[in-house]
């Protein structure tokens, strides 16, 4: 059984699918398969021991809000604890527990890849963490039934793919439409336009399907792509930046990221690694 490797930490990922995106010392980083890509942005381990003492203190780590949600799952003895995380607006903290930390399985979704999956409206989800098995039983019951019957991570992870491909929900024309909105395409009025929706109704369906309204959801998209920019070039000027995202000065988004980072675009470009944001879902 996976479970017992993993607890004496002698198995490892051969890549035998192709699905392997990046590694580091701590993460697995893994593509799903085509079908799944417009919905799920990628699949994660987190490699822990699961040793950590009761008295070690753990310094703080803000995730970033990507207005997409996932599914967690926490090995706890021989069977996997799954969690429904909901579109997310705003930013929490949790305990950066990287390394000691039990093994621990992600299905990373896109914005609005959620839906593909499950008849809960996303709006009802937003900011929400519960217990899979209380939101969607299907998908809790579909991934213990993987970790059970898989001989190893290569053989769990192609049995997850297979699943979640099984259970795609049909009709899905809103993915094109959204994929355009996300690459930054079409604005919410040119997607009422060409649609024919009312902006009411465009905002009804991007809640229904995404969580949030299109303006909300472009304002996360944004401000995600900001973080992405200062990860990668520290001494990136911030006027610039605010330039480049078409902000209409330096003051509109300062008050963008303040709104959903809960720290001024300073602090964060000086704090770094006290911040994660998802670097593949955009």
């Amino acid at each position: 059984m996976i479970s017992e490797k993993a607890a004496a930490w002698g198995w490892a990922f051969q890549n035998r699918g192709n699905h392997l995106a990046a590694q580091t010392s701590t993460h697995l980083y893994l593509w799903p398969s085509d079908p799944l890509r417009p919905f799920v942005a990628h699949y994660t381990f987190c490699l822990g021991s699961g040793f950590a003492s009761a008295a070690q203190e753990f310094s703080p780590l803000t995730i970033l809000p990507d207005a997409s949600g996932c599914l967690t799952f926490t090995l706890r003895g021989d069977g996997l604890d799954g969690v429904l995380y909901g579109p997310s607006s705003r930013a929490v903290q949790v305990q950066n527990d990287l390394g000691v930390c039990p093994l621990r399985f992600f299905v990373e979704f896109r914005p609005g890849g959620l839906s593909a999956f499950s008849r809960i409206p996303l709006w009802e989800l937003e900011d929400q963490i519960l217990p899979l098995a209380d939101g969607e039983q299907g998908l809790d019951q579909l991934v213990r039934d993987c970790w059970r019957a898989a001989e190893d991570l290569d053989g769990f992870v192609e049995a997850v793919d297979e699943g979640l491909c099984a259970r795609l929900r049909s009709g899905h024309s809103f993915t094109g439409l959204l994929a355009r909105f996300l690459d930054g395409r079409q604005s919410p009025e040119a997607l009422a336009a060409e649609t024919g929706y009312s902006s009411r109704h465009l905002t009804r369906l991007f809640r229904e399907r995404c969580g949030l309204s299109p303006k909300r959801l472009q304002r996360i998209v944004r401000i995600n792509t900001a973080a992405m920019l200062m990860q990668r070039s520290a001494g990136l000027s911030l006027t610039r930046l605010a330039q480049e995202l078409d902000y209409f000065d330096q003051a509109h988004f300062i008050h963008d990221f303040r709104a959903v980072c809960g720290v001024t675009p300073g602090a964060y470009q000086a704090r770094l690694s006290d911040f994660y944001n998802e670097p593949l879902k955009f």
